[in-house]
């Protein structure tokens, strides 16, 4: 197999004509002594005669044009604003402001507000033995506003985008 292709590599070298004037040689000898060579000699000479006879397919001189107008006739995807719906966005973000709302009202009710200048942690509530001290640790701290600062910015950047639009669409 591996013969058959260096056979036919050398002999489509040998008919274009890039082969080294030894290899040429090689093949030409080849060529007189073997008749395998011959054979396949003979079908890529065939075959390089039909490559040479047949013209090129051109496309049109529209041909450009008028793939731009098919790409045209179909419809384009409309955009998130049409197919995200507003109220299920809406209602995701009311959910978790009442649960924040809900877990804030709970810890304001279980202070006890008797007593002066101090503040205590009733007994009732259980008693967790975690290590929290990474989050005393000031990169930590530093990445987590980092953070909420940029959040804090898409959103008043979205307010004001929003406020803009309004406007935009109360002038025209």
């Amino acid at each position: 197999m591996e013969n058959q292709k260096n056979m036919e590599e050398s002999l489509w070298d040998f008919i274009d004509g890039s082969s080294s004037p030894a290899e040429k040689a090689r093949i030409t000898h080849l060529l007189e002594t073997n008749p395998a060579w011959q054979k396949a000699y003979a079908a890529m000479m065939d075959m390089n005669a039909l490559f040479r006879e047949t013209n090129l397919e051109e496309p049109s001189m529209r041909f450009s044009k008028n793939v731009m107008e098919e790409i045209a006739k179909h419809t384009i995807a409309p955009s998130t604003k049409s197919y995200v719906n507003n109220k299920i966005i809406y209602s995701i973000g009311g959910f978790f402001l009442i649960l924040i709302g809900g877990i804030l009202a709970y810890l304001f009710t279980q202070i006890d507000y008797s007593q002066q200048g101090s503040i205590t942690i009733p007994s009732s509530l259980p008693k967790m033995n975690t290590d929290w001290s990474f989050l005393g640790n000031s990169t930590t701290l530093n990445i987590f506003l980092i953070i909420d600062t940029v959040l804090g910015l898409f959103l008043v950047d979205k307010f004001l985008q929003n406020k803009k639009d309004k406007l935009k669409a109360k002038s025209a």
